[in-house]
């Protein structure tokens, strides 16, 4: 796979916390196992930074992933398909890490991927 750039992480941290509030509330412990997740990747820490920036002004979750949609297309040249389908399959663990994926995350998910793919 491509070399992901940390500028990316910055923007996949918006969209992990679109989906961990798409629920509706951010649960405290849906938030603590998304951070886990983020925190395994080589530039985690920065989408951990930028799902902590949301979490701490309570962004809401459109806002949060029309965030991450802006930052992706910023930085189009840096997200070839291996980077994207990472971020597609990187989402879904997060969803996993809650043990059970509603209706709405899969949605949400798979919104993810089209968008993604059209930038």
């Amino acid at each position: 796979m491509k070399t992901l750039t940390p500028n990316l992480y910055i923007g996949f941290g918006s969209a992990a916390y679109a989906l961990v509030k798409t629920d509706g509330q951010l649960q405290h412990e849906a938030s603590i196992k998304s951070r886990l997740v983020l925190v395994e990747q080589l530039h985690g820490h920065l989408a951990m930074q930028s799902f902590q920036l949301r979490e701490h002004d309570q962004t809401p979750a459109e806002e949060a992933y029309q965030i991450a949609l802006r930052y992706f297309s910023t930085h189009r040249r840096d997200l070839h398909i291996e980077v994207k389908n990472f971020f597609v399959k990187l989402l879904k663990n997060i969803a996993r890490a809650d043990d059970h994926i509603s209706r709405k995350e899969t949605a949400f998910i798979n919104r993810f991927q089209r968008d993604l793919h059209k930038i």
